[in-house]
């Protein structure tokens, strides 16, 4: 294993750290001076930030796969930290894409079929399968999953899988698959008209709706993780980093981000936030985020990538000093 670079901060008595995370909106005003710490804030895709730090372990504090941190966990290894904010949810159903000219228009028709994704082990490929399993009586074990060699984890005993140099989006394209677990598709720039691609649900949000109606599940992607090591040198950093997060959000709520940019934008703005009970991005170990890292720890050990599900108060470190609770958004 690679040894991870120099800590990033300074020598003097005020310390500085740089989160590598998503692009969100929620997380704008991440970056702040406080408590003798510095935080500045660089967007990177979180694939690469996954794949980065399996390698070489580089960055002190980032946003970082869910199902692949309970992964570690599970197997005893413990050089991340992780704390519960969660700043990347999504429903699944609608990640699920097909060709235009596909005759898919169920997910219980993705039996045996081929499906391209780009890493196995990613926290979305885990949902999707464990939905497939629960809701439609889908054996995951029945599908082909078509990825990449190079991959995060060796792939658990029991599965299907065809390595292929080429992007689960270029083989379905091509035909050499059926379907893909996908998103920032290549595909979705190009005018409506012209597209290629649909998702294999034509009416997937009313689909997920129903889902979170009956399950109370907004499926969790990513926790933000410190190296253990950075966090064992630099106690009072957990506490920062949260404080940032939750205010960052809590200013994004506050300016209604998103709701005025396009049509119908406040009325879909007002309902999300009505079904959420005015927070649709919790952060903390509530009972709706307990429910559903369990939920993902369950399909994890059922998908055989863990031996057994670790305590979910094992698995995160609770800032003493931050309040999770956000301030609720004008939704008038």
């Amino acid at each position: 294993m690679n040894t991870p670079e120099a800590v990033s901060h300074t020598s003097d008595a005020r310390a500085s750290f740089c989160i590598r995370g998503g692009d969100y909106e929620h997380v704008l005003g991440v970056p702040e001076a406080g408590s003798g710490i510095t935080l500045t804030y660089e967007p990177m895709t979180p694939n690469d930030i996954f794949r980065v730090m399996l390698e070489s372990r580089p960055f002190e504090v980032c946003e970082f796969s869910l199902a692949n941190y309970i992964t570690l966990r599970a197997r005893g290894e413990s050089w991340l930290t992780a704390i519960p904010v969660f700043p990347n949810r999504a429903f699944r159903h609608g990640t699920v894409f097909t060709r235009n000219d596909s005759d898919l228009v169920a997910l219980q028709q993705l039996e045996g079929k081929r499906i391209g994704v780009d890493d196995y082990s990613m926290t979305a490929a885990v949902w999707v399968r464990g939905l497939l399993e629960d809701d439609y009586g889908v054996d995951w074990r029945s599908i082909t999953w078509v990825t990449g060699a190079k991959q995060r984890f060796v792939a658990p005993a029991g599965a299907r899988i065809d390595f292929v140099d080429a992007a689960p989006e270029d083989l379905l394209l091509a035909g050499h698959v059926d379907a893909i677990i996908g998103f920032a598709l290549k595909d979705a720039r190009r005018p409506w008209h012209h597209r290629a691609l649909r998702t294999v649900l034509r009416d997937s949000d009313a689909v997920e709706l129903a889902y979170f109606e009956r399950t109370a599940i907004y499926p969790i992607n990513h926790c933000v993780v410190l190296r253990t090591d950075v966090h064992e040198a630099h106690p009072a950093l957990i506490d920062v980093v949260a404080r940032a997060y939750v205010r960052a959000k809590n200013d994004a709520y506050a300016r209604r981000l998103g709701s005025t940019l396009v049509p119908w934008g406040k009325s879909s703005w007002a309902r999300a936030f009505d079904r959420f009970d005015g927070d649709p991005l919790p952060y903390g170990l509530t009972a709706t985020n307990r429910r559903v890292v369990s939920r993902l720890g369950e399909y994890l050990l059922r998908q055989g990538f863990i031996e057994n599900v670790p305590p979910i108060d094992d698995l995160f470190t609770v800032p003493s000093g931050v309040a999770f609770e956000c301030i609720k958004p004008r939704v008038d």
